[in-house]
């Protein structure tokens, strides 16, 4: 049996992330969320609406800015 899973990064997206999910749940069979060190609710929300949260341990979008 196959699956379909979406995967999406996330920092700080707790305005977005609940159409994000729920709009990807209708698609996939499985969404995840990779949560960037977020410090709102994004990591509260996207486990609310049933999304597996991988969290990184060190911010790496503070990484990518010049």
């Amino acid at each position: 049996m196959s699956m379909i899973i979406a995967a999406m990064p996330a920092h700080n997206e707790d305005e977005r992330i609940a159409k994000v999910v729920l709009g990807a749940k209708k698609h996939v069979d499985k969404v995840v969320v990779v949560d960037d060190g977020s410090t709102d609710a994004t990591v509260e929300i996207a486990e609310a609406l049933g999304a597996l949260v991988v969290r990184h341990e060190v911010t790496f979008s503070l990484k990518r800015k010049p």
